[in-house]
């Protein structure tokens, strides 16, 4: 029994308030601002992504507007839940609340958790939906209720519906109950309603690609293995990047969980082994290919820093303790620090060295943009330009106040070609180019004359950020291939 909840409220509250003072303070990532217009532009799908993400920002979108913190507080909420799933997860294997509490405590001083604790991507969505599996199929296992296969197929729906990459945690889930020897879970009449169930849920994502000449699964087919050809290189790299990103000693707890309880028989452990290695598993093979993204592997560390936590908890060594605890200190104060740093902004960097170039400055881009277009005196039709999809998504977002047309110009195709219904052909472009994407456009783009219409620098404690130059490309044809 508990004998009380409230020390598990205070650390998530703690952590839940420095992350909501926080969350105006900085300008949106490329992948927020993306997931936002998700919600200005609701669909029943998406190339990138299913509609998941874009469905939990509209109802804050639609009812109170957009802004940083709007943006970020769903993500706030869902990780809030997230910890006290966590909790739950090493209370129901430990039975003892200070372990759960010091697990919570290591899982919130992770870098790359706290990133997806603050912008929602769709592994936010499921950081929160692999916990409510585990705990479904072990309720499953020794219950075997109809009720719980009804919520099993609405979660997989949902999984489905948040990205295309949880259908990995789904052969694990079958590969658990086949090692029970519970058949009779496998070929329950309620397991085939599960799956019907989780079917007819994904069917936004099956119709949207059906319409959509299946662009989207063809999209993530390239996306995930990249080129033809593998690289070591691309592996070191990506594994590299996971080693900072969650907090080295973090990683190496992680790691250190995983192993030391392959072989558990308990049910959550087991469950939690089986999606971890399937999702490790399948990451570290596509980085042979294309380098892998940090917040990729999420699930891996989000079940096993918990459980490094713990065990280095209940070890008689006391060198793993103090590493323990020096691990979680190191890493909190660096939270904290980043969360100081992004919110107050205290130190100077040298010209365009700033680590807050994609998060600052893309609102006066804009505005300076929607002045210059406004004072623009031609009669024809006139928008903002961008050569990068990772400028245009801030583009987009940060001239939703203007409402001018924004168009991404490249060769590339993305979500923009969806909700670009039109052509810039013919239009007077006003383009954005910045330090860090330059286009050579007399050299790269048909136009029938450039014109420099400004110039801007984007300062923070007097160092340069970024720089911007606007460029008319009046009565734009297309790129010069």
């Amino acid at each position: 029994m508990l004998k009380s909840n409230k020390p598990i409220f205070l650390l998530i509250g703690f952590f839940t308030i420095i992350r909501l003072l926080a969350a105006p303070l900085f300008g949106l990532g490329v992948d927020e601002a993306h997931y936002v217009l998700y919600a200005k532009y609701l669909d029943w799908s998406y190339l990138d992504h299913p509609p998941l993400v874009g469905w939990v920002h509209a109802p804050f979108y639609y009812i109170f507007g957009t802004n940083e913190f709007l943006a970020r507080l769903p993500a706030i909420l869902i990780f809030a839940t997230v910890s006290y799933c966590a909790y739950l997860f090493v209370l129901k294997i430990t039975r003892s609340e200070k372990l759960s509490l010091i697990s919570v405590l290591a899982l919130n001083c992770s870098f790359m958790l706290n990133a997806l604790a603050l912008m929602l991507l769709p592994d936010s969505l499921l950081l929160l939906f692999v916990f409510l599996l585990i705990f479904i199929a072990e309720k499953i296992e020794h219950e075997k209720r109809p009720f719980d296969f009804v919520l099993l197929g609405l979660l997989l729906g949902l999984m489905g519906l948040a990205k295309y990459t949880s259908i990995l945690l789904v052969p694990p889930l079958i590969v658990f109950f086949l090692m029970r020897r519970r058949f009779d879970v496998i070929f329950s009449p309620y397991m085939f309603l599960a799956a019907f169930l989780a079917l007819v849920m994904i069917t936004p994502v099956l119709y949207w690609n059906y319409v959509n000449d299946f662009i989207s699964f063809r999209y993530q087919g390239g996306h995930v293995f990249g080129a033809l050809s593998s690289s070591l290189k691309y592996f070191v790299e990506s594994l590299g990047a996971q080693f900072g990103a969650y907090s080295p000693f973090l990683f190496i707890i992680a790691v250190y969980g995983f192993f030391r309880v392959l072989r558990s028989p308990d049910s959550y452990l087991r469950l939690a082994v089986l999606f971890g290695a399937t999702i490790m598993a399948f990451f570290l093979l596509t980085s042979f290919f294309e380098r892998t993204l940090p917040h990729w592997p999420s699930i891996f560390y989000l079940l096993f820093i918990p459980v490094g936590t713990y065990l280095l908890l209940q070890t008689k060594e006391r060198w793993k303790k103090n590493f323990l605890y020096f691990s979680i200190g190191f890493s909190l104060f660096l939270t904290l620090f980043i969360y100081a740093e992004l919110a107050g902004k205290f130190f100077t960097f040298p010209d365009y060295k700033s680590p807050f170039r994609d998060i600052y400055g893309f609102s006066t881009i804009v505005a300076k943009a929607d002045e210059i277009i406004k004072n623009d005196s031609t009669d024809a039709p006139r928008a903002i330009a961008v050569s990068n999809w990772t400028v245009g998504s801030r583009a987009m977002y940060y001239n939703l106040p203007y409402e001018n047309e924004v168009f991404v110009i490249d060769n590339r195709q993305d979500q923009f070609d969806v909700w670009e219904k039109g052509t810039p052909h013919g239009y007077d472009l006003l383009f954005l180019n910045s330090k860090f994407h330059q286009l050579d456009i007399e050299k790269r783009v048909f136009c029938e004359k450039t014109d420099i219409a400004g110039k801007i620098d984007i300062l923070l404690s007097g160092a340069r950020v970024n720089t911007v130059e606007y460029v008319w490309c009046r009565n734009y044809q297309g790129l010069i291939k």
